[in-house]
Order: structure tokens, then C-alpha cells, then sequence
């Protein structure tokens, strides 16, 4: 078979970077190792960032989503902080029935999609097997890996991974819980180490969960977490905990020879809120445009123009702030401050370009900065 871009990878990304290559008219084939994947993930997104890729009105009655028209943060110290969110919602959805529509979309456009496990790549052969056994090689001009964190492609080529936390999460029916329209997000090291914990209301269910930067936490920190917002009514025991990694930003190559990175094989998850499904439909974006510009330079060019400073703050932030319950509790409680309120909703909820409004954020935040020596963003 041949092809002038094969995706390896059939999330956000990769069906995202597929369908808007097809569009073009580049032939393109998609390979996902396993079509009926459920992954471990809030499966919350913008609103505004599906109308951006004007699928918002195509997925109205194709697949169920629960709409979050509020946000609960809960600080280390200080009294729960509530946010009605103003000129859009998050929507949650199950991740299995997400990339699914994601994907017959692309298909529609006119990508073959392939249920393939990739076994070796050789310059522009790449040698795949189905689940039936049957072995295909398929030659392509250009590889994109949208294939995780834990990229078969960069594990075939040898080439080195992002580095990534842990997060561990169970799904507790509605009984337990009484606000479906209501993100909660918990800081505190006692439940979270360089992360959050959290409470997201799905379709059928919420998903609970928390995330340090070691594995060996996981489990002392979900019993703490499950303690603190149950206060004993959940039995943790009862239910199936499943562990996952995400990926962490941090400065990686955009393409190695004939392989284009997206999603998070590039760790474009953002810091902080870890938001990862919007990022990674973009980076797809950006990186089909460079393929069809046939420049791909022009990828990481896209890339940096709208979003390096943002995530390079963020990072900033986080470091200095997280694993210090002190400094996350006074950071927080600056978003009391309705002013501050609008534009946290206009970078993340809105998805409004960020070149204008990190100015104004950073102002805000004027007398955490001048704490941190390092801030200047290069």
C-alpha cells in the first residue's frame, strides 16, 4: 500500500491531522491498534475549541456529552472558590464514543483507517499488523506519530519519549455526587503531588481522580483524596482504580527526519490545568499545514506564534508554586477576584489568543512573578 501520509495513532490528534490532510486531498491512511480503546481521561473540552474546528454542530445528537456550566476550586487552605463559566461550557465526554466520532469523520473526508498495531518502521516502509494477523507495508512520504506517550514510533526509531506524570482515577455513579454541571478541582499535597485531584461529571458516570510525578504516590494520595471529599461514604476498595501517564511540556523536537510529532507524542498538554485534548488538535492542525505548505518548519513556526509563551508561563507557575501548599493557596485566591475570573475564561474557556491577555494575567500576578528569578521566557 502507499500513501503520502500515514498517521500512526487515532485519538484527537490523529484523527484531527488525517481528516484535515484528506481535505486537501493528500491521500492519507490511519492506523489505531485498537478501535475500541476507552481512555483513562476527563474527556472535558471547550466548547469554544470544538466550534474553532467546526465540529461542535456535527456532534449535536451523534454522540452523548455532559455539559459543566460551573468550575469548584478548592484551595490547600482557604474556602472553596466558584466560577460560573461566562461565554461558553465544557463539555465532557466519554473518550471511547469522542475518538470514535473523531475518526468517521476523517473517514468521511476520505482517510482509510487500518485497525493495525505498527511493528517496524524502515525509512518510508512501515510494517503493520492487523488484528486478524495479516501483515501490510505501507509506503509513505511522511509519518505522523500521534501514537501517546508511550509512542511505538519513538520506541521503534529509538528516539526518546516525553517525560510524563501519573494519574490514578475510578468512576463513581450519580448517587454519590448531586452536581452534574459542576467541575471540582482539589489542591492540596496531602491528595496531590504536582498536581490536582479532581471530580468531573461524565455521562454515566464521574470520574475521580488525582496525579503525582511519582507512581509509588498514587495510591497513598487517591485513599487521601477519597477520604477528604467522601468523608467515608465511598469505599475505595470496591471500585477499579486504573493508572495512566500524562505527558509533561517541555522544549521537543516538532519532526525527526520524515516523522511529524503531535498530541501527546509532542506533550502538548498545557500546565497547570493539564488540558490536553484541545492542544492536541491543534498541533495536528499546525502540523498538516506545514505538510501541505511542504515545509515542515513551518509546524513549530504555528506553534510558538500562539502558544509557546503561554505554556512556557504556565510551566513557570507551576514550578514554582506546586509541591508548596502556601504559595498554591495564595495564587488561587487571586482568582476571586472577578477581574482575574474573565481572563482565566478568556484564555482557557474562550480559547481568545493569548499574545493580548498574558500580559494583563501576568500583571495580576505581579507580586508572585517577583518571586521567581527565572520568569523571563526566552
Amino acid at each position: 500500500m502507499q500513501c503520502e501520509v500515514l498517521v500512526v495513532g487515532g485519538g484527537p490528534a490523529g484523527s484531527t491531522a488525517a481528516r484535515l490532510l484528506a481535505e486537501k486531498g493528500i491521500e492519507t491512511v490511519l492506523i489505531e491498534k485498537d478501535l475500541t480503546f476507552n481512555k483513562p481521561c476527563g474527556g472535558g473540552i471547550p466548547s469554544a475549541g470544538l466550534k474553532e474546528f467546526n465540529i461542535l454542530n456535527k456532534l449535536q445528537n451523534q454522540i452523548p456529552f455532559n455539559i459543566v456550566t460551573k468550575v469548584k476550586i478548592f484551595p490547600p487552605f482557604s474556602e472553596p472558590i466558584e466560577v460560573s463559566l461566562q461565554g461558553g461550557e465544557i463539555l465532557i465526554f466519554n473518550r471511547q464514543s469522542f475518538d470514535s466520532f473523531m475518526r468517521k469523520l476523517a473517514e468521511k473526508s476520505g482517510v482509510k483507517i487500518i485497525e493495525a498495531e505498527l511493528i517496524n518502521i524502515e525509512n518510508s516502509k512501515l510494517t503493520v499488523r492487523k488484528k486478524t494477523g495479516e501483515v501490510l507495508e505501507i509506503y509513505s512520504k511522511y509519518i505522523i506519530a500521534a501514537d501517546g506517550v508511550n509512542s511505538r514510533v519513538c520506541s521503534i526509531k529509538g528516539w526518546s519519549k516525553p517525560e510524563y506524570y501519573w494519574t490514578v482515577s475510578l468512576h463513581v455513579l450519580e448517587n454519590f455526587i448531586d452536581t452534574k454541571d459542576t467541575c471540582e478541582f482539589w489542591f492540596g499535597n496531602s491528595h496531590a503531588s504536582f498536581f490536582y485531584s479532581w471530580v468531573f461529571p461524565g455521562v454515566d458516570y464521574f470520574s475521580v481522580g488525582t496525579g503525582a510525578e511519582d507512581i509509588k504516590k498514587l495510591k497513598t494520595l487517591i485513599d487521601n483524596f477519597v477520604e477528604k471529599r467522601f468523608a467515608g461514604k465511598l469505599n475505595i476498595n470496591s471500585f477499579k482504580l486504573r493508572a495512566y501517564k500524562i505527558p509533561k511540556w517541555g522544549r521537543r523536537s516538532f519532526f525527526k527526519e520524515n516523522v511529524i510529532f503531535c498530541g501527546d507524542t509532542l506533550g502538548t498538554v498545557m500546565p497547570i490545568s493539564f488540558e490536553g485534548i484541545y492542544y492536541s488538535m491543534k498541533s495536528a492542525q499546525f502540523a498538516s499545514e506545514a505538510i501541505v505548505q511542504k515545509d515542515l518548519n513551518l509546524y513549530k513556526k504555528l506553534w510558538d506564534e500562539n502558544f509557546l509563551k503561554q505554556f512556557s508561563i504556565m510551566k513557570k507557575f507551576q514550578d514554582y508554586m506546586f509541591g508548596n501548599d502556601e504559595r498554591i493557596d495564595n495564587w488561587l485566591n487571586i482568582h476571586r477576584n472577578p477581574a482575574i475570573q474573565e481572563l482565566a475564561m478568556a484564555l482557557w474557556l474562550r480559547k481568545e489568543h493569548g499574545s493580548k491577555l498574558i500580559p494583563l494575567y501576568l500583571k495580576a500576578f505581579g507580586s508572585l512573578i517577583s518571586r521567581i528569578a527565572t520568569f523571563k521566557i526566552k
